[in-house]
């Protein structure tokens, strides 16, 4: 049964069907997303900083997310984050995107048993919205950027379809996280211009919309891999 309720919550969003939900706590001033989220042009302040006083002039946009599709029979369980507060800002030649959500503790280790908090930013390499946004697939290419609380650092990954992952020669992705009061704040970032094949091209990008989802893992609840709880339909960066 949940995973017929996944499904039909997947066909629902390309329906186009609303999925707003309640508000993430403690982050009243964000706006329920329209399907964009701004990027503002910031000329000072370290973005890079998850707790940058930079980013409190950056509007956020609150998305909703739910448990993805299961596309592994290994995959049970209902993922734990609903939201996910949004910002993105340019400065000079890099593009910052800042994201937060609830989670009830802080998990960096990874071993037998044990999974790291993370999260993720899902771009089609075309520029696509007819790309799936999970994962891709059929020769639609995704980048994503990801973050695991193990490493703190950002990694530049491309995908086309489920299982195939793989980790891009190029590594310009850089993230950092923190936690604090139940909250976990990361601040990914990279250079506008794309290196080497598969990195997405965000220097032409003046007044277009470009597609993007996210992800979140919660380690305390198991998730991992395809564990997660995603954004069901694609959002866009409004350049």
């Amino acid at each position: 049964m949940k995973n017929t309720r996944r499904f039909c919550l997947a066909v629902a969003a390309v329906a186009g069907v609303s999925l707003a939900g309640p508000a993430l706590a403690g982050a009243a001033d964000a706006a329920p997303a329209d399907g964009n989220i701004a990027v503002v042009q910031v000329r000072k302040g370290k973005l890079a900083d998850p707790a940058g006083a930079a980013w409190k002039s950056v509007p956020q946009t609150r998305m909703e997310v739910t448990t993805a599709f299961a596309g592994h029979p290994s995959i049970v369980g209902d993922a734990t984050a609903t939201e996910v507060n949004a910002q993105a800002a340019r400065a000079g030649d890099e593009l910052f995107i800042r994201l937060q959500w609830k989670d009830s503790s802080e998990n960096r280790q990874r071993g037998i048993g044990k999974f790291a908090d993370g999260v993720a930013v899902q771009f089609p390499t075309d520029g696509s919205k007819e790309t799936q946004p999970f994962m891709g697939g059929e020769g639609k290419r995704v980048n994503i950027w990801h973050w695991s609380a193990s490493k703190n650092a950002g990694e530049n990954l491309v995908a086309n379809g489920f299982g195939s992952l793989t980790r891009l020669p190029v590594q310009d992705v850089k993230a950092s996280g923190h936690y604090a009061n139940g909250t976990w704040t990361v601040v990914f970032h990279r250079p506008v211009k794309p290196q080497g094949d598969d990195n997405v091209p965000l220097a032409n990008t003046s007044g277009a919309n470009m597609p993007v989802a996210f992800a979140v893992w919660n380690g305390s609840n198991t998730e991992r891999d395809g564990f997660k709880a995603v954004t069901l339909e694609w959002q866009g960066l409004k350049f």
